[in-house]
């Protein structure tokens, strides 16, 4: 699963509280509870990427690597 990664240990409300980011420590939390089994963050926000700069690592997932190619193996694909 990719999960936007804008928001670390609190969401990010857009002006209004109309919307927004979700934070990096719950969705960790909640997609390890529903047994996702890969969890890649990206579009990180300021928030977080002070976080990684402090030393810290999600609860559950990774940080997504700009450039990376992420495969998806020993799926089962449905037939046409």
């Amino acid at each position: 699963m990719f999960s936007e990664g804008a928001g670390w240990n609190r969401p990010i409300y857009f002006r209004g509280g109309v919307g927004g980011h979700a934070d990096v420590c719950q969705v960790g939390r909640e997609a390890e509870r529903k047994k996702v089994l890969r969890l890649v963050f990206c579009h990180l926000g300021r928030p977080t990427i002070r976080a990684i700069e402090h030393g810290l690592q999600p609860p559950f997932g990774e940080i997504g690597i700009e450039g990376a190619v992420y495969k998806l193996e020993g799926l089962m694909h449905a037939s046409a």
